[in-house]
């Protein structure tokens, strides 16, 4: 999948064009998360400095779940 997404970026800032879209939205969900599991960005330079670009955006640290909050999200989960 992170090779799909690596030939689409092509030359674009963004999946879709010049613009951030739905697609960046739905996979920055995730892919920002892969290098904390081990992925490795080596064979991925596009798809690494995409997510560079995304997390960078204002709006998008705004947004972000943190460390903390998924730790508190997991323990909830657990107690139920």
């Amino acid at each position: 999948m992170l090779k799909y997404f690596e030939n689409l970026l092509d030359d674009r800032p963004y999946f879709g064009s010049q613009n951030l879209t739905l697609a960046e939205v739905v996979a920055g969900t995730v892919i920002p998360w892969l290098p904390s599991t081990g992925v490795s960005w080596y064979d991925y330079p596009k798809l690494s400095t995409w997510c560079e670009r995304l997390i960078a955006r204002s709006t998008w640290q705004a947004t972000a779940v943190t460390i903390e909050a998924l730790e508190a999200l997991k323990s909830k989960m657990v107690a139920a």
